[in-house]
């Protein structure tokens, strides 16, 4: 407990801060919150009230929207390991949050939203908002979180925001939501006031962060695949996005140098291992670079680490195919070979499973087979990829070719810097084409969901965050309209933020889709040329337009290397995508899924 007396000396700045929404406040302190993302309303101003008293150490970030809340949050415990918070107001509010909630429940990313609700005497009245702002907020935020309650008053506000962290940040990680009414936060609530903890005992901010247990998994499991592991002859680990969540990158690098096995990732598992590393294949599928779906095709036995196993990973769950063995490691019972037939699952913590697997393969056992020829296949796969990935990245083209960004920025951004990219074929074009030499979360994405506009406020939750950082956004000119109102948010916090609008006048990929599937009529995802730089100009940041390839990276070290925040439009062909399927369709007339 933090030790301040409880209620507060009366003489005190904080004398009037005695109601719920200063409890909850502290009960967010206790979690180790520092950070609170959100959009006031009249019933949620106890809880800024409550906040204002504890800053610095606790502090609210207002941005534009509520949905940008949500995405914030996301983004700042996928950065930061700890809970994300987000705050929204009734109603209207709480109606903008599914969006970004349901991101994190895809991505398995622990959000805790804190949304006000009316003094349970109007309950009467909330059909079709006779009372203002009315709405069935459970209902609506069911299917996007994990778990929910209603705090029904001021007692009960500790044990139930215990449970909402623990919800969040336990098992398969997820966003959870706590319905506030007003009458609650704004009434008295000094005998609410936990007490004492005895020393020793374990307190709330284990829960704050994630993952707070590390179980491991069965050894007869574990015995069993690794088994199998010793007699593959072309080993492949692919990991996601529980593998980064569990910061397994050096255990995976430790086990795939043991077995010589390949390393795919999927987005949201890229950093796992550096991308440069003689065993590494790059991000698998749909959106990602060739040598990893070929090692995949060709590989006898896959390991999937803390993933999903998406369509988009696996090319439509055509790959691992049945005649290779399939073994699985996760924390969540229910993926155990959910996606495909098992030779062996084990339940458990990413890192945690692997070094257990590691420890296993340690044991005596027959001597394996030589994997000196699948090392050289994955060396000439790795190679010839690189080889037309940098011809394509050396593009002269005009209008702009995306592979070029990629490539200049690769060069630009430093191996501390942050990449936050939005949906669609930014998200393509960053993890194909953007090498991460450095280990670690350095490269954000939306999978879970995978909706437009989550680039730009999650590079405010990114931002702050890392206040000593840099943060660059990639994103579509599509993607960066949905939330452009963020500009004033980075402005306002002076955040170090850099955004790269990758400006093709369209909606990219339902145009390139469109072309495949129907050949005609693309003017309805066609967009007016917006000068972006004029509008980031407009709210404060630096802004700059470039046409040719020539200016490109001088204009991005400019924006990334200047004082205070930075916008690049970057104006780029339109014909161009990194979705292999889809390029294939139009050269040889075949036919291609949606891809995503």
């Amino acid at each position: 407990m933090t030790g301040e007396p409880w209620p507060p000396d009366a003489s005190s700045s904080a004398s009037l801060a005695r109601h719920g929404g200063a409890l909850l406040a502290w009960l967010l302190a206790e979690h180790g919150v520092r950070h609170v993302f959100g959009v006031p309303g009249g019933q949620t101003l106890a809880l800024y009230d409550g906040i204002l008293d504890r800053e610095p150490a606790l502090r609210h970030v207002l941005v534009r929207d509520e949905r940008t809340a949500a995405y914030a949050a996301d983004a700042y415990a996928r950065v930061t390991g700890s809970v994300g918070v987000c705050d929204a107001t009734v109603g209207p509010g709480a109606a903008k949050l599914p969006s970004g909630l349901g991101e994190a429940l895809g991505a398995s990313v622990p959000v805790v939203a804190l949304v006000s609700d009316l003094p349970a005497r109007l309950a009467p009245h909330r059909y079709r908002s006779a009372a203002s702002q009315a709405l069935d907020q459970a209902s609506l935020l069911a299917p996007v979180t994990k778990w929910q309650a209603l705090v029904p008053d001021a007692a009960a506000m500790p044990a139930l925001v215990a449970q909402a962290f623990r919800m969040a940040a336990t098992g398969r990680p997820g966003p959870v939501a706590l319905f506030l009414p007003q009458d609650v936060l704004d009434g008295p609530a000094e005998k609410a006031w936990p007490a004492e903890r005895p020393a020793g005992t374990a307190g709330p901010a284990r829960f704050g962060s994630f993952p707070p247990f590390r179980p491991v998994p069965d050894s007869g499991d574990t015995a069993a695949a690794a088994a199998v592991l010793r007699r593959a002859v072309r080993p492949y680990l692919l990991a996601g996005g529980g593998a980064m969540h569990s910061g397994a990158g050096v255990a995976v690098t430790a086990l795939a140098e043991r077995l010589s096995a390949a390393v795919g990732t999927t987005l949201t598992g890229k950093g796992v291992i550096p991308e440069d590393h003689p065993l590494s294949v790059g991000v698998a599928g749909s959106m990602g670079a060739a040598p990893a779906t070929a090692a995949l095709t060709e590989a006898d036995v896959v390991l999937l680490v803390g993933t999903k196993a998406s369509g988009g990973a696996t090319m439509n769950w055509s790959l691992p195919r049945s005649d290779q063995a399939v073994l699985q490691l996760d924390l969540d019972p229910a993926e155990l070979g959910r996606a495909f037939p098992l030779e062996a699952g084990m339940l458990g913590d990413a890192r945690a499973g692997v070094l257990a697997l590691s420890a296993a393969l340690a044991e005596p056992a027959e001597p394996e087979p030589d994997r000196a020829a699948w090392r050289e296949r994955l060396a000439a796969l790795a190679g010839t990829w690189r080889d037309k990935r940098d011809a394509e990245r050396a593009s002269d083209r005009v209008p702009i070719a995306p592979q070029r960004v990629l490539g200049d920025l690769e060069r630009v951004l430093r191996p501390d810097d942050l990449l936050v990219c939005d949906a669609s074929l930014a998200s393509g074009w960053a993890g194909a084409y953007f090498e991460q030499r450095t280990p670690g979360r350095r490269v954000l994405f939306p999978r879970g969901q995978a909706g437009l506009g989550y680039a730009l406020p999650a590079a405010v939750g990114a931002a702050t965050a890392r206040p000593g950082g840099r943060t660059v956004v990639l994103a579509g000119d599509g993607a960066f309209g949905y939330a452009v109102g963020e500009l004033a948010t980075i402005v306002e916090h002076k955040l170090p933020i850099t955004i790269v609008v990758l400006n093709n006048r369209s909606l990219g990929w339902i145009r390139w889709y469109r072309r495949i599937v129907f050949g005609r009529g693309w003017e309805d995802e066609d967009f007016g040329d917006v000068a972006f730089a004029d509008v980031a100009r407009a709210f404060g940041l630096r802004g700059q337009r470039v046409t040719e390839p020539g200016q490109l990276a001088a204009a991005l070290r400019s924006a990334a290397d200047g004082a205070g925040p930075a916008l690049v439009d970057v104006v780029t062909e339109v014909w161009q995508t990194p979705i292999s399927a889809h390029r294939e369709a139009v050269e040889d007339g075949t036919a291609a899924g949606y891809g995503g």
